[in-house]
């Protein structure tokens, strides 16, 4: 079967080509050679085309080697936030039904065969065809609790990516700062394999660690609290940032006074942009042109945005088919995906995003769904009922809150100790509630249904 497009592009760049640094510099060739030979490391696993793989690792070679060896087998991958206690793992594995699962932690997989490294075996060299063109299963949070699979294809990311490359220019000569953790779409899509479709090149970190960007990068992708961490960094050597070409902006909603602050201390202006797992990039502030703070810019080539009753709504060939396996009805109506989220268009038809219709706290450009951190802590001992909502937060933009109704069998102090333990044991570090308030009752409408959007101000007397 002939190779999709995407990979097409992928396998034709130069074998010299200078492609990732990761400790040092691997070409297109040995990016290629390695995910050849992870392949055929995953066949001696009995990963066959279509089969899902966890894929549970921070930023590193490993990473970059089992995603390219999926890729040259035709296995869909599973990445998952490397963060991600048991408890968070289990409904996503049990929907994703994976094969196997590569991660550093594997008593975090129930008896899934899991490896704590990536191997090597003889080369397979086929690229195929993903059953259904889907090369990845992306789980994203959802308002219900549970995390919902969100198919991606090779042709969804192409079209994207390649408008994405129009309105910012995208060549081989540009170099990625690519510090974005490649289990989320930012650092995944736009991050990685932007730059594998285009020819670039990357420079890998293993995290953001608020240092200067590497000298000889171009571009940058971030999201707000980098930004903001990086301020005394640029006010004490601005001309780092000042020879970039384009410092990008998303994940979460960047303050205005942020962006204005960067542009004074060196001449960038931070640049916006809009997108979802679900859609990959809905929409951008130029790279030429004004760029609006507080704006995400106009649709991409090939992106429809309409807002009704005030949710933003898209459709494209970016836009995913559905969710799997737990299809939700409501995700699309007439043909184009709800977003959930709250937008308007200003007077320069800049797209704004004005709030979200659902019910997710964003910490620190992470989707975290208050139903699951509840659903997780409401079988502590002592506590009747729990509620949690999103804070605002200086430094991360939202934290995680959580009011708590007593049952009368645990003091308040012994039921806090207790959530504090559950929540170190059950919960990835930024699903962890910051702030605790404890009350009579949680604020819920005429049917009984607990209305988060009233927990800030009402209990905790502050946005």
């Amino acid at each position: 079967m002939p190779h999709p497009s995407f990979l097409r592009r992928f396998l034709a760049h130069s074998d010299h080509q200078p492609a990732l640094f990761i400790g040092r510099w691997y070409s297109y060739g040995q990016l290629r050679e390695l995910g050849e030979r992870t392949a055929g490391w995953l066949r001696e696993q009995g990963v066959v085309p279509g089969d899902r793989v966890a894929i549970q690792l921070d930023n590193g070679l490993d990473l970059v080697a089992a995603h390219l060896g999926c890729m040259a087998l035709g296995a869909v991958r599973l990445p998952l936030n490397s963060h991600y206690q048991r408890a968070e793992l289990a409904p996503i594995l049990e929907d994703a039904a994976p094969k196997l699962a590569i991660s550093r932690h594997p008593e975090r997989f129930d008896g899934l065969p899991c490896h704590d490294h990536v191997g090597s075996g003889s080369p397979v060299a086929d690229w195929p065809v993903p059953p259904e063109d889907i090369t990845a299963l992306l789980f994203t949070s959802g308002t219900t609790g549970r995390a919902k699979g969100a198919p991606q294809t090779f042709k969804m990311w192409e079209s994207n990516l390649d408008a994405l490359a129009e309105r910012w220019e995208i060549t081989p000569e540009l170099r990625l700062y690519l510090a974005l953790p490649m289990f989320h779409t930012h650092g995944l899509v736009l991050g990685l394999h932007g730059m594998l479709l285009a020819g670039a090149s990357a420079v890998v970190g293993e995290r953001f660690d608020g240092q200067l960007p590497p000298e000889d990068v171009t571009d940058v992708y971030g999201v707000p609290t980098w930004y903001r961490r990086w301020l005394p960094v640029m006010g004490s050597h601005p001309e780092a940032f000042r020879r970039l070409r384009l410092m990008v902006s998303g994940s979460d909603g960047l303050p205005a006074a942020v962006s204005d602050e960067v542009f004074a201390l060196t001449g960038q202006r931070l640049l916006e942009r809009y997108g979802m797992t679900e859609t990959v990039m809905i929409a951008s502030n130029p790279l030429k042109g004004e760029r609006r703070a507080g704006t995400v810019g106009t649709a991409l080539p090939g992106v429809d945005i309409r807002i009704e009753a005030g949710e933003i709504q898209v459709r494209g060939p970016s836009v995913f088919g559905g969710y799997r396996p737990r299809p939700d009805p409501g995700a699309f109506v007439e043909g184009w995906f709800r977003t959930g989220d709250a937008g308007s268009w200003d007077e320069a038809g800049y797209l704004r995003i004005t709030g979200r219709k659902k019910d997710l706290v964003i910490v620190g450009g992470v989707n975290v769904s208050p139903a699951e951190v509840e659903e997780l802590l409401r079988s502590v001992h002592g506590v009747a009922e729990i509620g949690c909502c999103g804070l605002s937060d200086a430094d991360l933009n939202e934290v995680v809150a959580a009011a708590v109704v007593l049952d009368g069998s645990r003091s308040e102090e012994e039921v806090r100790r207790a959530l504090g333990h559950r929540a170190q044991e059950a919960l990835s570090g930024l699903k962890r509630p910051r702030h605790y308030v404890f009350v009579e009752s949680l604020p819920r409408n005429a049917m009984g249904k607990l209305q988060r959007a009233r927990i800030p101000l009402e209990l905790f007397g502050r946005r």
